[in-house]
C-alpha cells in the first residue's frame, strides 16, 4: 500500500495525502505519527525526493511518538534461510516494485527471487502492480520523470508487453484494483478538485466515472472483496488519523471498522472476503495487522526491529499466506508468513521503499 508523486498544485488535503505517504508507507518516516494538513510544502516535498533517492535515513525530520499500546503482537521472527511456507496456492510469481537506475519499476519474480524480470522502462516511477483476476494482466501507476509531475493508471499484459495509458489525467490517479470479475478497474483520483475520490473504468480505460458520486469523503486505496460485494478504503476524513472504512459496492451501507490511534492505510481482502490484513504505525511505526472484515478481532501480526517496518500485506491465493515488506533504513526487503502471523520468513532482498508485493493468482 504505497504511492507516490502528486500534482504540484497542492491543496492542504493534497499536503495531508502525501504527509500520510511519508509516515506510512515511505520507511524514511515511519515513526511520524501526525498529520498536520498544513505543514510546509518545502518540508514535503523533501521528504518525498529524498525517498525517491533512496535515502530514507534523512527524508522526514518531524516526528511525534504516540504512546504504545499493551503489546498484542507476535513476537518478531527472525529470517529463515530458505523458503519452507509453498506457493500459497497460487503460481509462485509475483510483482513488485523493483531498483532499476535509481528509481522504481515494476518486476515480476518467483517466492525465492529468482526469475526476476523487469516489466516496465518508465521516464520516471512505476509503482503499486495489481494483477488481474486472471493473472493475465497488471495494472500500475506511472509517473513522469518530474517527482512533481502527475501519475495515470496504466495497463500491461503479464509479460510487460501492452502497456497503455488509461488515464492520460492532469491530476495524479493512484491505487488501482481490480473488480473480482476483472471488467472494471477501481481507483482513487484528484481530478474533480482537493480530495481524492473514488473512479470506475473499463480495463480499456472507457466508461470512466465516479463511483460514489455524492460521497463527501476522502477516498483513497480501494480494495474490492472478491465476492464482489463490500469495497474496503482509507480516510481521513472528519477524524484526527487515518482510518479504513468499508462499504458496499453500490456505496451503500458505509461503515469506519478501524478507530486508530495513529495511521491505518492499504486494507487488502481475504480470499474469502472475511478478513482484512492492513498497515497500521498506532504503535509508533508501522506493522502488519488483521481484522475481521466488520473490524472486530483486530490482530498486530508483526512485531519490527527499532528503525525498521512491516507493511503492505497481500494474501495468497489459498488465503493461508500474506506476503509483505520489511523497510529498513536504507533497503527493504519481502517476507511471507502463515495468516495467523506465525513462519515470518524472509524471501530476498526488495526495494525499500514502495508498494509491498502483490502475489500473482
Amino acid at each position: 500500500m504505497f504511492r507516490l508523486i502528486y500534482s504540484r498544485r497542492r491543496s492542504r488535503y493534497a499536503l495531508s495525502h502525501e504527509k500520510f505517504l511519508c509516515n506510512v508507507f515511505l520507511q524514511a518516516c515511519w515513526s511520524a505519527t501526525t498529520l498536520p494538513v498544513n505543514r510546509n510544502e518545502r518540508e514535503l516535498w523533501t521528504c518525498v525526493a529524498l525517498a525517491l533517492a533512496a535515502d530514507p535515513a534523512v527524508a522526514c525530520s518531524s516526528t511525534s511518538q504516540l504512546p504504545a499500546p499493551a503489546p498484542t503482537a507476535h513476537s518478531h521472527a527472525q529470517p529463515t534461510s530458505t523458503l519452507t511456507s509453498g506457493n500459497g496456492g497460487g503460481t509462485g510469481l509475483i510483482a513488485l516494485a523493483c531498483e532499476s537506475g535509481g528509481k522504481a519499476e515494476i518486476c515480476t519474480s518467483k517466492l525465492d527471487g529468482s526469475a526476476r524480470r523487469q516489466l516496465t522502462y518508465g521516464s520516471g516511477p512505476d509503482l503499486s502492480p495489481a494483477w488481474s483476476p486472471d493473472g493475465k494482466r497488471l495494472v500500475f501507476r506511472a509517473a513522469g520523470a518530474d517527482v512533481f509531475e502527475a501519475s495515470d493508471i496504466w495497463i500491461m499484459h503479464a509479460d510487460g508487453s501492452g502497456q497503455a495509458n488509461l488515464t492520460k489525467d492532469k491530476q495524479s490517479n493512484w491505487g488501482a484494483t481490480w473488480s473480482p470479475d476483472g471488467k472494471h478497474i477501481l481507483f482513487n483520483s484528484a481530478r474533480d478538485g482537493a480530495r481524492p475520490h473514488l473512479y470506475i473504468m473499463n480495463p480499456d480505460g472507457s466508461g470512466l466515472r465516479r463511483l460514489c458520486p455524492h460521497s463527501t469523503l476522502w477516498e483513497e486505496y480501494p480494495d474490492w472483496s472478491p465476492d464482489g460485494t463490500k469495497i474496503a478504503f482509507m480516510s481521513n476524513v472528519g477524524t484526527s488519523s487515518w482510518v479504513i472504512y468499508v462499504m458496499n459496492a453500490d456505496c451503500t451501507g458505509l461503515k469506519q471498522v478501524t478507530q486508530g490511534p495513529g495511521e491505518d492505510g492499504g486494507p487488502r481482502w481475504s480470499p474469502d472476503s472475511k478478513k482484512i490484513a492492513f498497515t497500521s504505525n498506532r504503535t509508533g511505526h508501522a506493522e502488519v495487522y488483521m481484522m475481521n472484515a466488520d473490524g472486530s478481532q483486530l490482530i498486530q501480526l508483526t512485531s519490527s526491529p527499532k528503525d525498521t517496518s512491516f507493511n503492505s500485506p497481500d494474501w495468497s491465493p489459498d488465503g493461508t499466506k500474506l506476503l509483505y515488506l520489511h523497510s529498513l533504513p536504507h533497503s527493504g526487503e519481502i517476507w511471507i508468513m502463515n495468516a495467523e502471523g506465525s513462519a515470518q520468513t524472509k524471501l530476498m532482498d526488495a526495494y525499500g521503499f514502495g508498494d509491498g508485493p502483490v502475489w500473482q493468482p
